[in-house]
C-alpha cells in the first residue's frame, strides 16, 4: 500500500464506498470485498450505487447493503472500478466537488486519475485483483465470504478466463481464492446460466434490430423494449454481437431516462476500440468500454458509428 493511501485511509472512520453505474460483478464483488476489510479494520461503511444492483448479483450475500443514499458525516469516498468521472453516475456527479478525499480504485487503462489517490493498474485483469493485493498488504486474511466477491469479479470481468486480460497471475489469485472456498462452478451457474425470460426477450428483440455496419455490428436497446420485456438489463448482449464473424466491432446503444444513452462496445484482439469510448467521455479496455452520452438515439448513433469507423479505418 502507498504512503498516501496509507494516510487517507487509516485516520478515516466513515468510508463512502461508490460502485459504477450499470453495475457488473467486479465493481460489486470488490466493493463488498473492501467494505468488509474496511469493517474489520474498524471503518463504518456505506455502499453506494446510481444503479440498482442486477438480479444476475443476488447471490452474493450483502447486495441488499447498496442504494443510493448522500454522503453526509463521511470522511472518505472510494471509488471502486470506475474508469472515469462520468461512471458515478448522476446520483453521485457532484462528490468530486466536496471537499473529501477521495480513493479511486481502478484497472482500465483509460482512467484520466480523478482520484486525490489513485490506486490505479491496468495490468491487473480485474479491480478485485488490485483489492487482493490490497487485504494482503493489510495482513487480513480472506475468508470464504471474501474470497467468492473477489473470485466473481475477475471471473466477471475475465468472462470465465477468456479474454485477452486473463494472465497467468490472475490465474494464480483464482486459485488461492478457490483454495479459500470460493466456487467458480457457482458463480458462472449464477451469473452465465441464470437468465430470466424477459432478458431473454430482449435479446430477441436487441438481435432483431441488430445491423452490420461494413465492420461494425450494432443494435438497440430503448426503454420501450425494456418495459415491454419487462427486463431491467441487457445482461452483456454485447458480447454475443462481439462474436459476429464479420465485425471488428459491436456496439450497444443503451437508452436511459433523461435523454441520456449509455454505449457499450467490444472489438477483436488487436483492434483498441478505448479511444472511441474516450473520445465521448468514456473509457475502458482496448476491447472493452463504453461512454454515457447525452442526447438521444438519433442524434448518438450516426455519431458514434462515424467515430468508430474512423477508428477502425486509422487501425488499417
Amino acid at each position: 500500500m502507498t504512503r498516501s493511501l496509507q494516510q487517507v485511509i487509516d485516520p478515516a472512520k466513515k468510508v463512502f464506498l461508490i460502485a459504477h453505474v450499470d453495475p457488473d460483478g467486479d465493481t460489486i464483488g470488490s466493493t463488498l470485498a473492501l467494505a468488509h476489510a474496511l469493517g474489520k479494520r474498524g471503518k463504518k461503511c456505506t455502499l453506494a450505487c446510481s444503479d440498482p444492483v442486477p438480479s444476475l448479483l443476488s447471490f452474493l450475500p450483502g447486495v441488499e447493503k447498496f442504494g443510493v443514499p448522500q454522503v453526509t458525516d463521511h470522511d472518505l469516498i472510494i471509488t471502486v472500478d470506475l474508469s472515469d468521472p462520468g461512471r458515478l453516475g448522476r446520483a453521485y456527479e457532484h462528490v468530486l466537488e466536496l471537499s473529501l478525499p477521495v480513493v479511486n480504485i481502478d484497472h482500465h487503462i483509460t482512467n484520466p486519475m480523478f482520484g486525490t489517490v489513485n490506486l490505479v493498474r491496468s495490468d491487473a485483469a480485474a479491480t478485485a485483483e488490485i483489492i487482493f493485493d490490497l487485504l494482503s498488504d493489510w495482513g487480513i486474511a480472506l475468508d470464504q465470504l471474501m474470497a467468492t466477491y473477489l473470485l466473481t469479479g475477475i471471473v466477471t470481468d475475465t468472462r470465465s478466463f477468456s479474454t485477452s486480460n486473463t494472465t497467468p497471475r490472475v490465474l494464480e489469485v483464482a486459485s488461492e481464492l478457490m483454495g479459500k472456498g470460493a466456487s467458480v462452478t457457482e458463480i458462472n451457474e449464477s451469473y452465465y446460466r441464470s437468465k430470466g425470460a424477459g432478458t431473454l426477450r430482449l435479446w430477441g428483440r436487441m438481435l432483431d434490430r441488430m445491423e452490420l455496419d461494413g465492420r461494425i455490428i450494432w443494435s438497440v436497446n430503448t426503454l420501450e423494449m425494456r418495459r415491454e420485456c419487462r427486463a431491467d438489463s441487457d445482461n452483456g448482449i454485447v458480447n454475443l454481437l462481439g462474436t459476429v464473424r464479420e465485425a471488428l466491432a459491436a456496439v450497444v446503444f443503451r437508452e436511459h431516462e433523461g435523454h441520456r444513452i449509455e454505449i457499450s462496445m467490444r472489438s477483436r484482439p488487436g483492434v483498441d476500440i478505448s479511444s472511441v469510448a474516450v473520445h465521448f467521455g468514456g473509457g475502458g479496455h482496448p476491447q472493452a468500454a463504453g461512454a454515457m452520452l447525452d442526447g438521444n438515439l438519433e442524434q448518438v448513433i450516426p455519431r458514434v458509428l462515424s467515430r468508430t469507423r474512423e477508428v477502425l479505418d486509422s487501425a488499417d
